[in-house]
């Protein structure tokens, strides 16, 4: 699907203020991305590991009932 820009505009004219607000952003972070490149798995398995606690949020959703799959479940079975 091909999207015009003047599709991007017609959208955005219908936004309110703040949603144009959130779109800027999102739109801002999506061009501050194209720009970037990616890590590759060698780079970040490098990388210094996250010794930052986690937060009464991330302890609660990890205790939530439901199905979660750990990394290293994930890099077996996708071979990275």
């Amino acid at each position: 699907m091909s999207i015009t820009k003047d599709d991007l505009h017609k959208i955005i004219d219908q936004l309110s203020e703040k949603d144009r607000t959130s779109a800027y952003d999102y739109l801002l972070y999506l061009a501050s991305r194209a720009k970037r490149k990616p890590l590759t798995w060698e780079e970040i398995a490098k990388l210094p590991p996250d010794t930052e606690p986690l937060s009464e949020e991330e302890k609660r959703q990890l205790d939530a009932p439901g199905e979660y799959v750990a990394l290293d479940e994930i890099r077996h079975e996708y071979e990275v």
